[in-house]
């Protein structure tokens, strides 16, 4: 006799095949994004690049934007090291101008400059008199050498020579920016405004004027909601109100503002409002050799800073003694900028010992402080969310589920400690939550430390909004060594 009907498998043993649902992936802090005013060959919001010749393609050899992004590239290890991607965004922001000054021919006057061996020149650079003496021309030929002999006494401004004239240019930008000529006084000087040198009546002065159009910060908060960078750089030229206003806006975000200065002098105006405002998320080097090598520079600096693979072990980093790879001293340092450096919190880079390196300084946390929490930060978001997330139920809210939530942000701590920016060491300041040994303890043991209050003891509003009790974590940065002091003891 034929069966017409099977009673299905499933009846006794019904399997079902669910998935674990996706989650988000890591942040990637070491991405940089250039903000453009060039003209750019594609019509998108932005592109993204793995290689400089694509930027090339896009704006041309002889634009800064390649010229930065070739920056980026070429130093090992890079921003690629760390697994960044570069954006480019065009945004429709002018440069400021820096003020000059500008002599009418004195060609005829070089002569007259041979005779000179104790010459003075006053000049408002920034609205700050300067007076520059002790310049001997007796071995001068040219309007070139002219400027030589000036140029080796150090004054904080760009001076060039044209055919017939001699042009003096502030090394700021903006209104505030200018440079102006005056008399010299002083005993047995000759003064170099008359009109048989400088001719300083006939000159012609042209002030600075300020950026105009969208901002760097209209345009960064745009281009975040685009896609995620950790770095920002700007072929833009601006003021210190403009650039201070930029610093103000990007510290609300989640990247860091890499800011160069072309005037060695504007470390004690700039750099100390920058760093009397908290706004450690602008890093800021100075470079005063000419405004466009400072671009490149600060590109440089910034691709080293976001060089750091976070997934590895000891990869962790910092600025100070780093070389930017084809980039030359700053040929106008002195002792006085080196201290104006460590005081403003300015990065600036000279050279040491036939070696070129990096200076750091703390401007509210070093480079790489902020560059690993900026990390710890972004890695901490995506592993709380993705605990949350990654369930086919519900995390319960129990003393279970929040050990399970703590422990999503433990790995973030574990990834700090392998990749070298959290290490154990002693707090030394107030405990500031939790059971105070257990808190020395891990803080001493790895390096950090996780508490939450009880679940019972949370109230019962965050209870019924399903909010978890508020998770504190405190972890002990791993430093770096900058400096060292030797005292040796001889006895003969």
């Amino acid at each position: 006799m034929a069966y017409s009907y099977e009673v299905p498998l499933s009846y006794t043993v019904n399997v079902s095949l669910t998935a674990t649902p996706s989650g988000l992936a890591d942040f990637n802090t070491n991405s940089i994004a250039i903000f453009t005013n060039e003209p750019a060959a594609f019509s998108e919001n932005y592109q993204a690049y793995i290689q400089p010749s694509a930027v090339e393609t896009d704006f041309g050899t002889n634009s800064l934007t390649f010229k930065m992004a070739q920056a980026l590239f070429t130093p090992v290890p890079n921003f690629r090291t760390g697994g960044g991607f570069l954006y480019i965004f065009p945004f429709k922001g002018t440069n400021a101008t820096a003020g000059s000054l500008t002599t009418a021919d004195i060609s005829v006057n070089v002569e007259n400059f041979k005779t000179v061996t104790n010459g003075a020149l006053n000049l408002t650079i920034d609205g700050t008199v300067t007076q520059i003496s002790g310049l001997d021309f007796s071995s001068i030929n040219t309007l070139a050498d002219i400027v030589t002999v000036i140029q080796n006494q150090n004054p904080d401004i760009y001076i060039t020579a044209g055919e017939n004239s001699i042009t003096f240019a502030s090394k700021r930008f903006g209104a505030d920016s200018g440079v102006l000529i005056s008399a010299a006084t002083g005993e047995d000087i000759t003064d170099l405004y008359g009109e048989n040198y400088l001719n300083g009546a006939a000159a012609t002065a042209t002030p600075g004027a300020d950026a105009t159009g969208q901002t760097l910060a209209e345009a960064v908060r745009a281009a975040q909601q685009q896609v995620y960078f950790g770095g920002v750089l700007s072929t833009q030229f601006t003021g210190n109100d403009e650039t201070l206003a930029n610093a103000q806006a990007i510290q609300a975000l989640d990247c860091t503002y890499f800011n160069e200065m072309t005037s060695l002098k504007n470390m004690a105006i700039l750099g100390k409002n920058i760093q009397a405002a908290g706004l450690g998320k602008t890093r800021s080097l100075a470079y005063s050799n000419n405004p466009e090598d400072a671009k490149i520079a600060i590109a440089s600096y910034a691709t080293i800073a976001k060089s750091v693979n976070y997934e590895g072990s000891d990869t962790a980093n910092t600025m100070n003694l780093k070389t930017l790879t084809g980039v030359l001293p700053d040929s106008g340092l002195s002792d006085t900028y080196v201290l104006s450096a460590a005081t403003n919190g300015v990065d600036i880079y000279g050279n040491t010992g036939g070696l070129s390196v990096v200076y750091s300084n703390d401007n509210n946390g070093f480079t790489d402080d902020i560059e690993a929490n900026l990390w710890t930060k972004k890695a901490m978001e995506v592993n709380g969310f993705n605990y949350l997330r990654q369930t086919n139920t519900k995390i319960p809210q129990t003393e279970s589920g929040m050990t399970g939530l703590k422990n999503a942000y433990e790995q973030v701590c574990e990834r700090g400690v392998r990749n070298g920016t959290i290490a154990p060491g002693t707090w030394n300041g107030a405990i500031p939550f939790g059971d105070p040994e257990d808190f020395k303890r891990a803080i001493e043991e790895r390096g950090y430390y996780i508490y939450s209050i009880p679940v019972a003891q949370q109230s019962q509003t965050d209870r019924e909004k399903r909010k978890a009790p508020v998770i504190q974590i405190a972890i002990k940065r791993s430093g770096a060594l900058h400096f060292s002091e030797v005292i040796i003891n001889v006895e003969r």
